[in-house]
């Protein structure tokens, strides 16, 4: 039977943390309203995270899904807002394009066998670029013409956020793909060892493409959630949160060098990272953000392969 002796550790660090920040600012910290724009972002961050932990599970890494979140955000209010488009089909083109996205940045990485890290960060970079000429650097505001989209990022359900459910029936259906499927027992192996993996009759090219296609449409489905929730998506959207989301995954238990970890990890970790980004803004300052998330990805990077050598 599975243990998950690092995820339970997650989830203890992730308790302590709740409660320092608590006491050192009650008033604020558990207010219902912060407590819930906590939960809704721990929801976006999981949902994004989830894709991530895919590709690294697998021996790779993708930084363009921050930029994903901010292209689909803003491309659809594009599309609705700019030129009349309904929102279904709206959605609908978007999420093509985020599966276009994460497939060609997949075929690049495996098939020609050009370094991932250098591949994303490209991706990253043209996928903001693109989403800053669509705005010409300006809001876009287009929610309020579809109240019942802005409810899937903004609305409750069964008194919690929207968005908690989805981050809910995302980690279900990631847990069966990794842990219940031939497919997730694919990823595991091409990250344990990618050469052994072909030897064994594993199609290493089609499964490592097949991540990047998976966390590509995870960040899609994140930023058509948050664009229901922001009041106007923006080129600025989601900036930092691949950091977020690879830093999430680490504190969870996955391991950088592939492999090794578990997407339960993923939720303890995702909320390790939004509660101690909002208890900067309440305890120090909100300047002080950049210096909370490098000591936390610092941190988990070196225990990471302080534990691997170990």
């Amino acid at each position: 039977m599975k243990t998950y002796t690092k995820e339970l550790r997650m989830f203890g660090v992730l308790v302590v943390l709740f409660g320092i920040t608590a006491l050192l600012t009650p008033k604020t910290f558990l207010a219902a309203h912060n407590l819930t724009t906590d939960l809704r972002l721990i929801s976006f961050m999981t949902l994004l995270s989830l894709g991530e932990a895919v590709v690294i599970i697998a021996g790779g890494i993708d930084l363009s899904i921050g930029s994903i979140v901010c292209f689909t955000a803003v491309t659809t209010a594009y599309l609705t807002a700019g030129h009349g488009m309904g929102i279904v089909p709206a959605v609908i083109i978007v999420l093509l394009l985020d599966v276009l996205i994460g497939l060609l940045q997949g075929l690049a990485i495996a098939r020609i066998g050009v370094q991932p890290f250098v591949i994303t960060l490209g991706g990253m970079l043209f996928v903001r670029g693109v989403a800053d000429m669509i705005t010409r650097g300006q809001e876009i505001e287009f929610v309020s013409r579809f109240p019942g989209f802005r409810f899937l990022g903004e609305g409750d359900g069964l008194g919690l956020p929207m968005p908690f459910w989805f981050a809910v029936a995302g980690v279900a259906a990631t847990v069966f793909l990794m842990h219940r499927t031939i497919v997730g027992r694919f990823f595991y192996a091409i990250g344990a060892n990618a050469e052994a993996a072909r030897l064994s009759g594993v199609p290493v090219v089609r499964v490592r493409v097949l991540t990047y296609v998976i966390s590509a449409v995870l960040a899609g489905f994140t930023g058509l959630l948050y664009s229901g929730y922001l009041p106007a998506p923006s080129p600025t959207t989601a900036t930092s949160w691949e950091l977020d989301a690879i830093a999430a995954v680490v504190l969870g238990g996955c391991s950088l060098l592939g492999g090794r970890g578990s997407v339960i990890g993923v939720i303890p970790g995702a909320a390790v990272m939004v509660i101690t980004l909002n208890g900067v803004n309440h305890v120090i300052n909100p300047l002080w953000q950049n210096v909370a998330r490098g000591t936390v990805i610092l941190t988990a990077v070196i225990v990471d392969r302080l534990l691997e050598k170990k």
